[in-house]
């Protein structure tokens, strides 16, 4: 149940530094963790790990949790007790990464998750890019994450893992996985003259001479048209790596294909699928968007984990 789990790029457990060591017996412990900090902590691996020793426990990408809510609800009566309860299962401890909150709705169901397995004796243990009260920063929104920020505060241990350090930079990725992909040059290609079946949605998709369960398509077929995270979610679902060509310069991304970059990369990089995109200009441009994405550092540090090649 949940999403499987994978290790942070550049870090493994056996490199663990004192306070991450210290932040694993916290998530280990019997308290409800809430572990914040910049993209490259080490969050991820020290959160997998704590996971890997419960025997009844579940891990989840915030990003997953709410598509399983949503699925769920209309299997329950629009009853969202019942629908955590059925995610719970017999879950013990329930393992959250990437927890974050862009959306109202979103906010309502968290609070009345985190109430539910409280009521329950359900742990809860948390990574995320924001301190508690950075949660739905939107200041027209923010209202909405109060009640899940003051039951943070009163119900879980609160840990800042900032270090100073970029450990996917500062140590060098493993080449595999989400990895082994790239941040390329622009290339000639076939024109997209296939398509697949996506959400009773067709995707054009290029011919290709790779296996497969490869997917090689245009950031405009797949991030300038309005597909959502539930859309990538179910595309990886079925294939294990991605190729998108012609990707604009990342200082000239419009907001809405930026945005849905930054949510496939999330999803790609949760279920460790390797994605290389054909783009002139690098990943740290995208920081100079007009309309740079949520979360755009989290993007950035995950865009250099790729193996990436200048042009001349």
């Amino acid at each position: 149940m949940g999403m499987s789990s994978r290790s942070e790029r550049g870090l493994k457990p056996a490199m663990l530094t004192p306070r991450q060591r210290a932040v694993q017996v916290s998530m280990g412990g019997h308290r409800n963790v809430y572990v914040y900090g910049p993209p490259g902590t080490g969050k991820t691996t020290v959160l997998n790990a704590a996971h890997a020793s419960r025997t009844r426990s579940t891990r989840w990408h915030c990003a997953e949790f709410f598509r399983a809510v949503h699925d769920g609800l209309p299997v329950h009566g629009r009853d969202l007790d019942t629908t955590v309860k059925s995610l719970t299962g017999r879950s013990e401890a329930v393992f959250f990464d990437e927890f974050h909150l862009h959306d109202v709705a979103d906010a309502i169901y968290l609070h009345r998750a985190l109430r539910w397995w409280d009521s329950h004796e359900v742990r809860v243990v948390v990574t995320s890019n924001y301190q508690p009260e950075g949660l739905l920063p939107n200041p027209l929104l923010h209202h909405a994450a109060e009640p899940v920020i003051a039951q943070i505060r009163e119900h879980f241990e609160v840990i800042d893992l900032d270090e100073g350090v970029d450990f996917r930079r500062a140590n060098g990725a493993a080449k595999g996985g989400f990895s082994a992909g790239g941040w390329l040059p622009v290339v000639r290609h076939a024109p997209a003259t296939a398509s697949l079946s996506l959400n009773s949605r067709m995707l054009s998709v290029l011919p290709t001479f790779r296996r497969p369960e490869t997917i090689e398509t245009t950031f405009f077929e797949l991030c300038g048209r309005p597909w959502s995270t539930t859309d990538y979610l179910e595309l990886l679902a079925g294939h294990d790596s991605l190729v998108i060509h012609d990707a604009p310069h990342p200082s000239e991304f419009d907001r809405e294909p930026g945005q849905r970059l930054a949510n496939l990369i999330d999803v790609a990089y949760d279920r460790d699928i390797p994605v290389t995109i054909h783009s002139p200009g690098q990943p740290e441009d995208l920081r100079t968007s007009e309309f740079p994405p949520l979360d755009v550092d989290r993007t950035i540090s995950r865009l250099h984990s790729l193996i990436t090649t200048r042009a001349e």
